[in-house]
């Protein structure tokens, strides 16, 4: 194992700031990590992959976070016994880290007080391992009490003024451990050391792995200044690219701290677990953040884990979009396709956790999940077990879900979202959102209302990230490609999308897309000018309220059928304004704003048609629709009816008869379809009922009747299908390829398999 000045010698040798974008591994897109970053083509699911381990299967985790309390009558058979009866086959519990669950002979141990000469952590997982449920260790050494940090008080964070740094969010205020101090490294080691070689885990969940701020503590000071020749930063007195540096250095030294953890769970074997969850798709932090996110710790964990209660741990809470886990499971999916991809979300949620969270609401995100692909992990804080607490009411909730797929796993095994419409995420303008911007809007708006557009359209769609590397080549797979204002490109990456719109792609872009580079610096023109068909005037303007479309190009595709009863369609948001290229098919343009006070003088003489809103563009064998506005965020914010006409048929009419999948569903039930990586010509077609009030959480979940799918798949013909799920009756003819279903209800949730001869 490399020491720590080894590792701080490589790193300086490819640190330098100026050379830094040069030295590393240069991505297509022109985003540039150091090497232990660059995760290339390595995370894809192979035929020729060993996926014998049991971590590569289905995954029905549950979390007990006990209390210190919950140990004085921990009853380890009655937790295995709600498991076996509620499906679940794999447990995550308390081993240690800040309070040990296990009598702990280590020299920084904080034994349980209320456990006795109990040994928590051995009662359970031996109970477990008895009935063939698998034992996870969640270790959490993010910081400690006050009676181990006046011990070891060298182990610990601390500021510039050498104070030690106390986590503000806890009670009590543990004393912060940082990567490279000792607490977190040489003992948190020994730590996994213990307890996999005396316990037989089957491995290690890493709990709040994330380090926060800056730490000042010794080791710190010698590792950054060995790699940079300076000190850490100050963070009140610090220029910024003094923070880009520090921030480099974070981000390498994380890396390390995960590899090291990881080498020594698997020290004890290749089939024992490491795993931690990391940053949400939309979370985008601060300058000075964890310098962890999943592009660089994936390749670090056996399976993803990506956190999505129903709502947040704030005072002012509101509930997720329901499609949201689905939506976590898809980028997972995109990221690592061949590893399993993991929901963990809160049988009574993290903010008010002594009560339930809605049941039905619930319900329906487990159905999400399933529909994606993903898998459970219900991670329960109050009491041993969901069945032995306060609130009981959703002790069973997570049993139908976790049934069906233990009753179909084999069926189950290795899916992913099948798709060849692709929403395009980038890195570096999701880090362009650390800073407010002009327009208010959040890094999520964009695609969480594309995806709005997307569900609700019954059309099929994952996620593009832009690492691994964007290749032509990767993008082949995808008829449509959408960049739901993409503001952050790299020469490299646009030249990438121009050959493939180039040789029959098409592209879906909106409002900023390719205005800046990847460093969030604006330019003078959009980088994809030559593909939308415009150029930008540097002017932008404000159409939040009394703005309006004109339609130009009536006879166009994507504003036909409404085009003969109207003139106009509703602008918001704001609006860049552009100038069309020669060739360009300018379907709408910009009205100025018409106030509507007094209404005597709300009109003008003559509708503008100066600045296109909507432009098709050909370039080469491809299409592209561009829109100069932000339709995206307006169907997230405000979701008026002409907006998301627009967007879906400008997707539809690029996609042409290519979608998989057409319905006359209604946009409440969610259509799913995923596709098995490792046995050819499998799929799994879902529908996810979500129809109900008017109002969240939800009361009553509405049945619907009479659903007709036509489904088109790859592959010679439907060979055979298993109807796996569902409530009413279930008709299906086959023709050739195609698959007709005719579903009389849908309560919540139904599954068809689906075998093609291939």
């Amino acid at each position: 194992m490399p020491t720590l000045q080894e590792n701080n010698q490589a790193f300086q040798r490819k640190f330098n700031r100026r050379n830094f974008l040069q030295t590393g591994a240069v991505l297509a897109g022109g985003m540039t990590l150091l090497p232990l970053l660059s995760h290339g083509e390595t995370i894809g699911f192979s035929g020729a992959e060993d996926t014998s381990f049991w971590y590569q299967k289905p995954l029905l985790i549950l979390q007990t976070v006990l209390r210190e309390p919950d140990a004085k009558n921990y009853d380890a058979k009655a937790v295995v016994q709600y498991m076996k009866k509620t499906g679940c086959n794999t447990l995550v519990i308390n081993a240690g880290g800040i309070v040990d669950f296990f009598q702990n002979p280590l020299p920084a141990a904080n034994i349980n007080p209320y456990m006795g000469n109990r040994d928590i952590l051995k009662e359970i997982t031996e109970a477990c391992h008895t009935e063939g449920i698998r034992v996870i260790g969640r270790i959490d050494f993010r910081g400690a009490e006050e009676r181990v940090y006046k011990q070891f008080p060298d182990w610990f964070s601390v500021d510039a003024d050498q104070k030690p740094i106390q986590l503000d969010y806890t009670r009590p205020r543990l004393y912060a451990s940082c990567y490279t101090g000792q607490h977190r490294n040489e003992y948190a080691e020994e730590f996994i050391h213990y307890i996999m070689g005396n316990y037989a885990l089957d491995g290690i969940w890493h709990n709040s792995i994330a380090v926060g701020g800056i730490c000042h503590c010794q080791r710190c000071q010698e590792s950054f200044n060995a790699a940079s020749g300076k000190a850490i930063p100050i963070m009140a007195s610090a220029s910024e690219s003094d923070l880009e540096q520090y921030m480099d250095w974070k981000t390498q030294v994380a890396d390390q701290y995960m590899e090291r953890m990881k080498r020594a769970v698997k020290s004890f074997g290749e089939d024992k677990i490491y795993s931690a969850e990391v940053w949400g798709i939309f979370d985008v932090g601060g300058q000075i953040h964890a310098g962890i996110d999943l592009y660089n710790a994936r390749d670090h964990f056996d399976f993803l884990v990506s956190v999505a209660f129903l709502t947040e741990n704030a005072t002012h809470i509101h509930y997720e979009d329901l499609n949201y886990a689905n939506t976590s499971i898809k980028f997972l999916k995109s990221m690592a396709p061949g590893k399993e991809a993991v929901i963990l979300y809160g049988g009574n949620g993290t903010a008010h956790r002594l009560v339930i969270d809605p049941s039905i609401d619930l319900k329906i995100w487990l159905w999400e999940i399933l529909a994606a692909g993903g898998r459970f992990w219900n991670c329960y804080f109050t009491g041993p077990y969901p069945a032995e607490t306060y609130d009981r009411r959703n002790a069973y909730n997570h049993q139908d879900a976790y049934s069906f797929v233990k009753t179909h796993e084999k069926l189950l095994e290795q899916h992913a979202p099948v798709a060849n419409i692709g929403i395009y995420y980038s890195r570096p303008t999701r880090l362009f959102y650390r800073e407010k911007t002009e327009e208010g809007e959040s890094f999520d708006a964009a695609i969480k209302g594309m995806e709005t557009v997307l569900t609700e359209s019954h059309i099929p769609y994952d996620f593009i990230p832009d690492n691994p590397i964007i290749s032509k080549e990767r993008l082949q797979k995808y008829k449509v490609v959408i960049l739901p204002n993409v503001r952050c490109m790299g020469e490299k990456e646009i030249q990438v999308l121009k050959e493939y719109v180039a040789e029959g792609g098409s592209l879906v872009a909106t409002y900023a897309t390719s205005l800046y580079n990847i460093h969030g610096v604006e330019q003078q023109d959009y980088g994809m000018a030559e593909l939308f068909g415009v150029h930008y005037t540097g002017k932008k303007v404000n159409t939040a309220k009394d703005n309006y479309q004109f339609i130009l190009d009536k006879k166009h595709p994507v504003v036909v059928e409404d085009s003969p009863h109207t003139e106009l369609f509703l602008n918001a948001g704001y609006t860049l304004l552009n100038k069309p290229a020669g060739d360009a098919n300018v379907i709408c343009t910009l009205v100025p704003t018409v106030h509507n006070q007094p209404p005597e003088k709300a009109w003008v003489e003559k509708w503008s048609v100066e600045f296109p809103t909507v432009v098709q563009k050909n370039y080469g064998k491809g299409k592209v629709i561009y829109f100069s506005n932000q339709p995206d965020v307006i169907s997230h914010e405000m979701g008026h009816p002409d907006i998301r006409n627009l967007l879906s048929r400008s997707i539809r009419h690029l996609a042409g008869n290519t979608l998989a999948i057409e319905s006359n569903a209604p946009e409440s039930v969610h259509i799913g379809l995923t596709k098995s990586l490792g046995k050819p010509g499998q799929y799994i077609l879902s529908f996810v009922n979500t129809t109900s009030g008017p109002t969240r959480p939800i009361r009553r979940l509405i049945p619907v009747h009479d659903i007709q799918v036509k489904l088109r798949l790859d592959g010679k013909s439907v060979g055979n299908y298993k109807v796996l799920r569902s409530q009413g009756n279930c008709k299906v003819k086959t023709k050739g390829r195609e698959l007709d279903l005719q579903l009389s209800k849908l309560e919540d949730f139904c599954a068809v398999h689906i075998q093609m001869n291939t």
